[in-house]
């Protein structure tokens, strides 16, 4: 997609892209949550990337009423690590694999196209696809076809191999830096086995992103704002947490969401109306569930909301990348630098640190940071190329790991 395209998309959708979300995703690129808890697989012992795996040809699906499949999906546009040497990209048909965090295989080809991916270890795994949910127990060298509720998968975010949520239906979808993002009507639902079957929750009306970091909380980001979902033996409840600052009537606007621990959240709000280069959003942490900072803002879009609150890397929303709950990376895109801005969120949002920056890289996909120094970021490069670039100094310095040439871009 060139960026005169995505320009004109985000100015018809209204710059549809959402809050500072998160754990997938991801988001997503959505972190992990508990990748931590043990040591990240080393290059010798992590599984090594294996042949391309074709999926088992299945009944061609009915084709599907306009509106309910996106109509763009980047070549890599979600990715996760699990750790600094292991994790997954993906995109439009393909999923791609790194064990030693520098050198890309392509893992597994299909005629689907690739919208999220979420893992929560070095061998479990979900990856979603546009009308298709896969999962994986060895690591990705065999994926299997799971279940679905009635309307299509959106994205997903779990915390066991058993336990999961995930938003479903909705139109006119958007992928969203690391998300697959419902304009309206989507659903919230819930698995206990793995994903195999999925039940609907309720919650609140059109969910866009959700994230738990335990099984009886977790955040739901929808147009209006972000909700705080308990679940209790009794059933579930809601109560709006954060409404969004800059709340505009008939105007698509979207919440991202990252979780990073219990009660810990990152999100980053988008839409309203683009204007001169210029696309509305706002960040928001909070490290306790209750007390919220703004974090940057776009500028010249957001100048009269939240005075005070400094500026974001550049004048479109960011991808971004929780760390943990006090610090996130934002890299910033840019139609008119052409550059993708990285910026250092630390002390839960309180201190903004700029460092470096991807040269001809007007737009990006999502990122995965494993700390405040090691990430990856998709993106786009003037030749067309989608790519990975990669960091280990905080974005001072980027290396090129993998590049999809757009003759073979889906």
């Amino acid at each position: 997609m060139t960026m005169a395209f995505r320009i004109a998309l985000l100015g018809a959708v209204a710059a549809i892209v959402v809050v500072l979300t998160g754990c997938t995703a991801a988001s997503a690129t959505k972190p992990t949550p508990t990748p931590s808890a043990s040591a990240p697989p080393s290059a010798s012992d992590s599984p090594t990337p294996t042949a391309v795996t074709t999926p088992t040809p299945s009944p061609t699906p009915t084709p599907t009423p306009s509106g309910i499949d996106p109509v763009f999906v980047p070549s890599l546009g979600a990715i996760q690590m699990v750790g600094p040497r292991l994790g997954w990209a993906v995109g439009a048909h393909a999923i791609f694999t790194t064990a030693d965090g520098a050198h890309w295989t392509k893992q597994y080809a299909s005629t689907e196209e690739f919208v999220g991916v979420d893992f929560i270890s070095a061998t479990t795994g979900w990856a979603v696809a546009t009308r298709s949910l896969l999962g994986t127990t060895d690591a990705g060298r065999s994926w299997h076809q799971l279940g679905e509720p009635p309307a299509p998968i959106r994205s997903v975010h779990f915390i066991s191999a058993t336990s999961g949520w995930g938003i479903a239906g909705g139109t006119d979808p958007q992928q969203i830096h690391g998300w697959l993002v419902p304009h309206d009507s989507a659903t919230l639902v819930i698995t206990n086995d793995g994903g195999a079957t999925w039940r609907s929750l309720g919650g609140p009306s059109n969910p866009q992103t959700v994230c738990f970091s335990e099984a009886g909380q977790g955040w739901v980001g929808a147009a209006e704002g972000v909700y705080l979902l308990r679940m209790t033996d009794q059933g579930s409840n809601w109560s709006l947490a954060l409404p969004r600052p800059d709340q505009q009537q008939g105007v698509p606007q979207v919440t991202l969401i990252e979780c990073a621990a219990p009660h810990a959240l990152w999100v980053l709000f988008l839409g309203g109306q683009s204007a001169m280069s210029h696309s509305p959003y706002v960040a928001y942490a909070t490290v306790d569930g209750t007390s919220w900072k703004a974090v940057m803002k776009e500028a010249m879009s957001e100048q009269q909301i939240l005075p005070g609150v400094p500026a974001g890397p550049d004048t479109y929303p960011p991808s971004f990348s929780v760390v943990d709950p006090t610090d996130a990376v934002f890299i910033g895109d840019g139609p008119a630098t052409n550059v993708a801005q990285c910026v250092i969120a630390s002390n839960g949002g309180a201190t903004i640190r700029r460092t470096g920056r991807i040269d001809n890289a007007p737009e990006t996909f999502a990122a995965a940071f494993t700390s405040v120094t090691a990430g990856w970021v998709l993106t786009r490069n003037a030749g067309g190329d989608y790519v990975i670039a990669a960091t280990a100094d905080g974005g001072y310095h980027w290396s090129q790991q993998l590049a999809i040439p757009p003759t073979s871009a889906g």
